[in-house]
């Protein structure tokens, strides 16, 4: 399943650099919030979508919350208060959620979930210092911020009011052990005598928001997909070296309930569909291959066609085959080209999260970028914005698309690199000095801590060249250094990077599908078992020249504040130098047992359940 995830992170630097085999198409002026590309015309302008958060009437339960704030802050600034609290918010998401899995042409998991939870934020202290400290780089339970306790489905307001009681109490004894040990921190941290600290947290102004509930009729959908998942798995194991596959769609409805101590209401809506496939094979030296693609949107007829769902089951099922014939990967440095989508996880993996503005703050962080606030950072003709706002990209829904953080601050366009000059961060509630408050990138799994998160990371360049082209200029830099081939990237699984001070600043992304180009005529030969791997500032000072068409990466991040819908856009990069080594794949022994023949007859019994969607695999 395709998912990118980021550990801790580090710094870039880069230097522009033209391509003298096939120039880069001149400067034009900066590239509009409504467009992907150029404004001068070089480039087929790509439109982004926006739309307005549809209004709706604020529901009870979000009346409820807020009185249920008020009676308990305070009890929590009154008298008996060991130290009173300043803020208190209730964070309530109802959610349904439909699985559905087939495997070999029938069905073999169908699941229906309803659950509700909420989350229960106490700080204790000031905006200056509180509780918000991470235990041991910890952002989930146990510092007073952040539950996920589930509570009764329900609108039973005695039920509620009791659960909401109950953690509020829980949150604000551990936020008062959370506040001593961030105080004894405190005094032990030494401060730049210039550079004072951040706040915590910082004011923001109060936002009312109401949407109307969203209802799906899951079972509807269930009956619906359940023949399409059978067909589409049925053609992924259609080879007997297919060892295991499947056709996965989740279907995930959250109606939420956001209110705060400072006035801020939020009712709002997510529905997330993802359709997954996924074929699995083996090498005969035991190495376990896998290829996989997703398809991810914010309404059912969005989702692909069967014919192109048929079509994608496939071409991965032949493609995973290509990889077990495939030789090993060598060990490498030299030209390379990242094709689409594998460009957009590049720059989420190895830039974006450096640019996360609790990673500024934190003394456990590598902090490359504190102070590069107006330095360049990257090549010069490269520009780089994170926009929650957009919803779809040339009719492509974007996965890191909302309208309002997990924080309840309304979702904002970002610039953060322009000419390749760095101008902000990604910021939650935790502001970043000279920045003051939120740009609405607050964001976090159902009990964790909000900190600031990737939402759609786009990458826009001012010099490029057509993508079709970009082979031939890959030869180009392949003959000028001397070297026996270049690499071609057009896929990729995910990566994580290393941003921890005590670490190395480093990063590694896996590819699913590279193949090396010859210069000398030979076709591209696909290879398996290779990672991308290096630091950013030596990465990014290689990229000679961007293609000139969006690729788009739709994925789950998974970071301190767990795994949230993100999406990646760039344009295919050309670089000088790319290192990668030999992945470590897991190997297993090869089965022993030879796959069923799909000619033995089937008992009578069983052949009665056959349906007329099943397709047993066909012998070779």
């Amino acid at each position: 399943m395709p998912r990118m995830t980021a550990a801790r992170t580090a710094a870039l630097c880069a230097a522009a650099l033209l391509l003298p085999a096939c120039p880069p198409r001149g400067e034009t002026t900066a590239p509009r919030p409504d467009v992907w590309g150029e404004t001068g015309g070089a480039v087929r302008d790509v439109a982004i979508s926006r739309s307005r958060a549809p209004v709706g009437l604020p529901g009870p339960v979000l009346e409820f919350l807020a009185q249920e704030i008020l009676k308990n802050l305070a009890q929590l600034q009154g008298p008996d208060a060991e130290i009173p609290a300043y803020y208190l918010g209730y964070d309530l998401v109802a959610r349904h959620q439909l699985f559905l899995e087939a495997q070999e042409g029938q069905l073999v998991r169908q699941r229906l979930d309803s659950d509700r939870t909420v989350d229960v934020d106490v700080r204790v202290g000031t905006r200056e210092l509180d509780n918000s400290h991470p235990v041991q780089q910890n952002y989930g339970p146990g510092n007073g911020l952040g539950t996920g306790v589930p509570i009764a489905v329900q609108d039973d307001p005695l039920a509620l009011s009791q659960a909401l009681w109950m953690l509020t109490e829980a949150q604000y004894r551990d936020a008062l052990d959370a506040l001593s040990a961030a105080e004894s921190a405190e005094q032990l941290r030494s401060q730049d005598e210039d550079k004072p600290p951040s706040p915590d947290f910082s004011e923001e102004k109060p936002n009312l928001h109401a949407e109307p509930p969203v209802a799906v009729d899951l079972q509807a959908l269930a009956r619906a997909w359940e023949p399409r998942l059978r067909e589409a798995s049925a053609a992924l194991a259609d080879d007997p070296r297919v060892l295991e596959s499947q056709a996965v769609l989740l279907v995930t409805v959250d109606n939420r309930a956001f209110v705060n101590s400072e006035n801020t209401r939020v009712q709002s809506s997510e529905l997330r569909l993802r359709l997954m496939l996924q074929a699995h094979a083996q090498a005969d030296d035991g190495m376990v291959l896998q290829r996989f693609e997703n398809f991810d949107t914010h309404a059912a007829d969005q989702l692909p066609s069967q014919a192109v769902l048929l079509a994608t089951a496939k071409r991965l099922r032949d493609e995973v085959l290509a990889l077990r014939a495939a030789p090993l990967a060598e060990p490498y440095a030299g030209p390379a080209v990242l094709a689409g989508r594998a460009a957009g996880v590049f720059f989420h993996e190895i830039f974006g999260h450096r640019l996360e503005g609790h990673r500024q703050k934190d003394d456990a962080e590598g902090q490359t970028f504190s102070n590069m606030l107006g330095k360049r950072v990257l090549p010069g003709f490269l520009d780089m914005v994170d926009d929650p706002t957009a919803e779809a990209l040339g009719g492509v829904p974007l996965s890191g698309h909302y309208h309002v953080d997990d924080e309840g601050v309304p979702a904002q366009r970002v610039v953060l690199v322009e000419r390749g000059k760095l101008k902000g961060f990604l910021l939650a509630r935790s502001p970043v000095l000279p920045f003051k408050t939120s740009n609405g990138h607050g964001r976090r799994e159902r009990g964790y801590q909000a900190v600031a998160r990737q939402g759609n990371l786009i990458v826009t360049s001012r010099k490029t060249i057509p993508d079709k082209d970009l082979r031939r200029a890959l030869i180009d830099e392949v003959r000028r250094q001397g070297k026996p081939y270049g690499l071609w990237f057009s896929d990729i699984e995910g990566g994580y990077t290393i941003t921890d001070r005590s670490g190395p600043q480093a990063f590694k992304v896996m590819p699913r599908l590279v193949y090396r180009v010859y210069p000398d005529g030979r076709p591209d030969e696909l290879v398996r078992g290779a990672d991308i791997v290096g630091t950013p500032i030596a990465a990014f000072e290689t990229i000679i020249a961007t293609g000139d068409t969006p690729g788009i990466f739709n994925g789950m991040c998974g970071a301190e504040s767990g795994d949230v819908p993100v999406s990646a856009v760039s344009p295919s990069l050309l670089l000088r130098n790319l290192e990668i080594e030999r992945a470590s794949h897991e190997r297993e022994k090869p089965p022993l047992l030879p796959p069923p023949d799909a000619k033995s007859p089937a008992p009578a019994a069983m052949s009665v359940h056959a349906g007329p969607t099943s397709q047993p695999r066909r012998s070779p």
